[in-house]
């Protein structure tokens, strides 16, 4: 694939699935914008980029605060002349079954999860609206798709995201926009990490010990997936080879899902 002259911006871009698709959009050409709360790790991402002789910029902000989002359109059109891929990878994880959910962890995780997803789409779209077309990616997750314990807020979140592709697939492909969904199962990522340990606490266990017993009984492929090979998906969505795949919902989870 071949991004030359395009900009990408990613959310979450600093660590696991965010910052290998930041890498691999550099390694295909493109000039990636990397948002991040951890601004310390988006230079750091940016900065290894500009070591290979790619084009980078990090912006740090939090997706759940509305004026950050705002600055990042303006700082990202500022320096660049238009967004031709925004992959929304940022997101944050809750264990917690419905009876330990307070209004503060609800307010938290839908605000990051989904209403930050929501209005930065809203900025982004907009503008290409405006300039002719582009492509979005979301990251929802194997919770949407299917129930899951200890996850009611997260799950509803990541179903939502499901729900605003579609949407926005309807109401934009007339624009020349494209949206379309990845639905990732057990990665290699800090954020499955801390969600493996709290499952683990509950349980006695270990997140290694609640990982391998996940993995043996549910993912028939008895493995996690590696960042790089969600970050390849979401560059085959970006490229003209994707270009007639438009609202769709890809689980990239071992076959987890598929039954």
């Amino acid at each position: 694939m071949i991004f030359e002259g395009r900009v990408a911006l990613v959310t979450g871009g600093a660590s696991g699935i965010g910052k290998a698709t930041c890498q691999a959009f550099a390694q295909a050409g493109a000039t990636v914008v990397v948002f991040d709360i951890a601004g310390a790790s988006a230079e750091g991402v940016c900065r290894h980029i500009r070591e290979k002789g790619g084009q980078a910029l990090a912006i740090t902000g939090d997706l759940a605060c509305l004026g950050d989002l705002e600055n990042l359109l303006n700082q990202t059109l500022g320096h660049f002349p238009r967004i031709d891929f925004l992959f929304n990878n940022a997101g944050c994880e809750l264990v917690k079954p419905l009876l330990e959910t307070e209004e503060a962890d609800w307010d938290a995780i839908c605000q990051t999860n989904l209403k930050g997803t929501f209005f930065l789409c809203k900025l982004v779209i907009a503008d290409m609206v405006k300039k002719g077309g582009g492509i979005v990616v979301n990251n929802s997750s194997d919770a949407g798709l299917r129930g899951m314990r200890w996850n009611a807020a997260y799950s509803t979140t990541k179903a939502g995201l499901i729900h605003l592709t579609r949407s926005i697939a309807l109401d934009y492909a007339r624009y020349g926009i494209r949206c379309n969904c990845i639905a990732p199962g057990c990665v290699r990522t800090p954020l499955c990490e801390r969600f493996n340990n709290e499952i683990g606490l509950r349980h006695g266990k270990t997140g290694e010990e609640v990982l391998a017993e996940f993995l043996d009984k549910n993912v028939p492929m008895k493995r996690v997936a590696e960042p790089d090979e969600i970050a390849s998906v979401v560059m085959f969505l970006c490229s003209d080879a994707a270009s007639y795949i438009n609202g769709a919902v890809i689980p990239i989870d071992g076959g987890l899902t598929a039954g």
